[in-house]
């Protein structure tokens, strides 16, 4: 009954406050996001606890800050006895699924173990679309086996080298298509995580008729002020490994990165588009929390900084939140 709503959280990678219609911002195609914010509540201040992946990750599913938690960097691991939400929501008999990224340990932890206290039943775990294929905890992977063995042969062979890949094998469509199976053929009450990659860098890895659908006009160009040129910046912001340096790029280069990115999202929300379908043709609308959030954002060239590192800027740690 409504007293236990079924609830699907759809999460990103890298995904910035700025980049959905329902935002403001004017490149983006985001229809079925608005939508989702028409219907129920759109948050304007959500910060994340921090700016990098794991320890990210590891607050959301915990609901801990990082000294409750113990991860503070990329390649940390949450410690055995840390345990994850979907733990207690098992307890109160929801049965769980994941398909796509955890991360709340490092990748090479995660390539080859489950975190003890996950909670998950259904655990389909694909940390990101060409990295770890030979991963036995890969459902990616084994999925692409089945329905693309010539691709999937391409995808270990060329890995990251590999852009713009097919809407019917993009990571992003596979974690669609296993939730709506999993919507599809579940029993109430159900948490679903469907967790992506994008749009994360690379940013080129988005199908090629998706860039139809982005006003490149409208994008702007990359925020920045005169004083982000003084070499006085502190050294963290300067030498900052995670972040990179905005300065190494042309103007041109910033452009399609930033229109990849934003071609990234328009498949999301195309692919959400298609699993929101789904609890609508099962009748659960009413009876199914809805949360699409981030786990960080991304700098895109703001203030002369690349993906993400050591800093606090809106385009870092503020991300999109929307629940219905």
């Amino acid at each position: 009954g409504m007293s236990q709503p079924n609830i699907l959280l759809i999460i990103t990678d890298q995904q910035r406050f700025d980049s959905l219609g329902c935002y403001g911002f004017e490149a983006a195609h985001t229809p079925n996001l608005d939508r989702l914010a028409n219907q129920g509540l759109l948050f304007e201040h959500c910060y994340v606890n921090n700016p990098i992946c794991t320890p990210s990750r590891a607050s959301l599913m915990t609901g801990q800050h990082l000294p409750g938690h113990g991860v503070y960097q990329l390649y940390d691991n949450l410690p055995d006895d840390q345990v994850l939400f979907t733990e207690y929501l098992q307890q109160l008999g929801y049965h769980t699924a994941l398909f796509g990224k955890l991360h709340v340990c490092s990748r090479y932890t995660e390539v080859y173990q489950r975190h003890p206290r996950d909670g998950f039943d259904v655990y389909e775990w694909c940390l990101e679309h060409n990295i770890d294929l030979d991963s036995p905890l890969n459902g990616y992977a084994r999925w692409l086996q089945s329905v693309d063995l010539v691709f999937y042969q391409q995808l270990c062979r060329q890995g990251r080298k590999l852009l713009h890949v097919p809407r019917e094998v993009h990571m992003t469509h596979w974690a669609a298509e296993r939730t709506i199976d999993y919507i599809d053929n579940s029993d109430n009450p159900f948490f679903c995580a469907m967790s992506v990659f994008d749009p994360h860098n690379p940013y080129q890895d988005y199908p090629l008729e998706i860039g139809d659908l982005i006003d490149e006009e409208k994008i702007p160009d990359p925020f920045v002020l005169e004083s982000d040129f003084e070499e006085t910046l502190p050294t963290l912001k300067r030498l900052s490994i995670e972040g990179g340096n905005a300065r190494k790029l042309s103007k041109e280069e910033l452009r399609q990165m930033r229109f990849g990115y934003h071609a990234s999202i328009a498949l999301i929300d195309l692919e959400v588009g298609r699993v929101l379908e789904a609890l609508d043709h099962k009748g659960i609308v009413d009876n199914t929390l809805v949360i699409f959030v981030s786990d960080h954002g991304d700098m895109l060239g703001d203030r002369l900084q690349m993906t993400k590192g050591g800093f606090f800027y809106d385009a870092c740690v503020r991300v999109p939140l929307l629940m219905r």
